[in-house]
């Protein structure tokens, strides 16, 4: 029988202590945002990232020898171990005092239990949201979890490359289903409900998954609605959820992430969709959407950061919300009341920083016509955001360290110190402490400004946001210019999914705005999104001089075409091999036969990439020796 903890799932996500701030931060944005796998780990006021290994283990707990150490005293020395191989990681309790929990549940010692992207895994005090890159790739209705993740891998491949839709169907059956006569009654319900093409699978020992290939959402939700009818009578408390490629997700994880969060949030006896998961904030007079699991949790860290008086440092990519994350802090806090007064650092010059933050004299410099006070000044008993704070010079690092200690500001050109009331919050798209070690940050002002530190995923990171995202701001913008709503069709939506987001958020609703503005159709389609997808990617001209150039070529038919129209007509697929087998070539050749460069050059995922060069007999080496 299962273990369950006496608090609610969302009790324990918040049930966090507090430990010293110092110690987070143990790895570099710039690294960490790039490796596949990674816990987001919510310890104490702050957030941080440990990537995970490529392979072989990785143990967690307080003692010395752990390789990702967390500071409670409900954690054992060696308390868990995620083992990781091709892309998959398995969570197992070394035999700890306290136990191991995921998702709520506690693990049973010491049997392992395989992570999607999402869960969530409870150690004492310490939580951490695991992450899991999107991979797309290519009987009995019963299959083994592996081996639906592999049919699930294939379908997202299929779907993408003939823009079709399927989905996922998960029931939560509220109770542990242990031995072999029970598990082959539920197994026989749901084969009988599921279609020929359909496979189902179990997810530990509460849970069954059903893959329904060639369904769009109306038809995902009558199967869905026939999985709980026939699983009803077997299991009193069972809640079924269902998630829909492409508006979903495109990724595997993403979509079997979905559906379980819906079975999760529906009613007992009743059917959820994944997009009705989604929770609303209320940000500064805005409605911010999250249907993210670490999103979620790090809304739940700016409640709790937002009712101390902590200084928080907020690390992200540009665009990915860090002023809206800092408006959240002061809204939530005693000082909403106040002024809120942001300054980008990076917009002012360096000789008038000091005049903005802490004011100026009258005849302080050339132009101070008038007395004036300062940001530090504007916002006393309110709130001071400064973003890219690492755009700072070391010598205006200097002064504002001086005020943060001392809690008072002399204008410029006066000798009298002014008391000011603030609280701080600073942002940056920078690694600091890569920033400290080549002597441009101060390390005082760092520890200063990081009593906290929130690190806020890419947009690529949080994929199950990019459909009700997207949505948002095209009705948005449609609202805005006064014209018919649109509505995104799913060939647009794989079109965004399949985008790197380098501009996160900010990009997506420029896009969005751009779309509303250029175009008058009820409906958005790829075709209206590919120039400004494509970015700078060059015309197909004589420009394009190098390999690296030409494949950076947008995929298009000319204009006109060179050569005479084929007598006979060859198949659609044939058409689409040979394109896409030589596309793979150009970019072996534009990588020097490096086959991470390459599939990085055309946006595939890696293993995608690899099946697809044994699919077509091609590699690096033969692409050198052609050249």
């Amino acid at each position: 029988m299962t273990d369950r903890p006496t608090q609610s799932l969302e009790e324990k996500l918040l049930d966090v202590t507090n430990v010293d701030a110092s110690s987070t931060g143990d790895e570099s944005l710039t690294g960490a945002a790039a490796s596949p796998m990674y816990l987001l780990v919510f310890e104490g006021e702050s957030s941080r990232l440990h990537r995970l290994p490529q392979g072989g283990e990785l143990t967690i707990g307080r003692g010395a020898g752990c390789e990702l150490r967390i500071n409670s005293s409900s954690a054992s020395r060696q308390h868990a171990a995620i083992s990781v191989d091709d892309r998959t990681a398995v969570v197992r309790d070394l035999g700890s005092q306290n136990g191991t929990i995921v998702n709520g549940e506690r693990l049973m010692t010491p049997q392992p239990r395989e992570l999607l992207s999402g869960d969530v895994i409870s150690i004492g005090g310490c939580t951490m949201a695991f992450h899991n890159a999107p991979r797309t790739t290519g009987s009995s209705r019963m299959v083994g979890f592996g081996e639906l993740r592999r049919r699930l891998d294939g379908e997202v491949d299929r779907a993408l490359r003939y823009q079709r839709q399927f989905g996922v169907v998960c029931a939560h059956l509220g109770a542990p289903v242990t031995g072999t006569i029970a598990r082959r009654s539920f197994e026989g319900k749901l084969s009988r409900v599921l279609r020929r093409i359909d496979a189902g699978c179990w997810a530990g020992d509460d849970a069954l998954y059903a893959l329904l290939p060639e369904t769009e959402a109306d038809e995902t939700a009558a199967i869905a609605k026939r999985v709980i009818d026939g699983l009803a009578g077997l299991a009193g408390e069972t809640r079924v959820g269902y998630a829909v490629f492409p508006g979903d997700g495109c990724a595997a994880d993403e979509l079997l992430a979905g559906a379980r969060s819906a079975a999760l949030t529906a009613d007992v006896g009743a059917v959820a969709a994944a997009g009705g998961t989604v929770q609303t904030i209320e940000v500064a007079g805005r409605a911010v959407l999250v249907c993210d699991g670490a999103m979620a949790r790090m809304y739940a860290l700016i409640d709790r950061l937002a009712a101390t008086e902590l200084p928080v440092l907020i690390w992200g990519e540009t665009g990915t919300g860090k002023e809206l994350a800092a408006n959240a802090l002061h809204a939530r806090s005693p000082r909403a009341e106040r002024q809120f007064v942001a300054l980008n650092c990076a917009a002012i010059h360096e000789n008038l920083v000091e005049s903005e933050l802490f004011g100026h004299d009258k005849g302080a410099f050339t132009g101070a016509a008038a007395a004036k006070a300062g940001l530090f000044e504007a916002a006393s008993g309110g709130t001071v955001f400064l973003d890219e704070i690492g755009e700072l010079s070391l010598t205006n690092q200097a002064k504002l360290l001086r005020v943060l200690e001392t809690h008072r500001i002399t204008r410029v050109g006066e000798v009298k110190e002014r008391p000011v009331d603030i609280r701080l919050v600073a942002a940056t798209n920078r690694d600091l402490q890569e920033e400290v070690k080549q002597g441009r940050f101060r390390q005082d002002l760092y520890f200063r400004l990081s009593g906290a530190a929130l690190w806020l995923p890419p947009l690529r990171d949080r994929p199950r946001e990019l459909p009700v995202l997207a949505q948002m701001f095209l009705s948005e913008a449609c609202e805005r210019a006064g014209r018919p709503a649109m509505a995104l069709s799913p060939e647009a939506m794989i079109a965004l999914a399949s985008h790197g987001w380098p501009g996160n958020v900010r990009e997506l609703k420029n896009l969005m705005d751009y779309a509303a503005a250029a175009f008058a159709e009820s409906v958005l389609q790829p075709w209206h999104l590919e120039d400004r997808l494509a970015g700078s990617e060059l015309p197909v001209d004589d420009a394009a001089d190098t390999p690296s150039q030409r494949l950076r070529m947008p995929l298009r038919a000319p204009a006109e075409p060179t050569l005479a129209a084929p007598k006979e007509f060859r198949s659609l697929a044939e058409e689409i091999e040979e394109l896409e087998r030589a596309r793979i070539a150009q970019a072996l050749e534009a990588a020097g036969g490096n086959q991470t460069q390459a599939a990085r050059l055309i946006h595939m995922p890696l293993r995608t990439f690899m099946n697809k060069l044994k699919r077509h007999g091609l590699s690096g080496a033969q692409v050198r020796k052609s050249e």
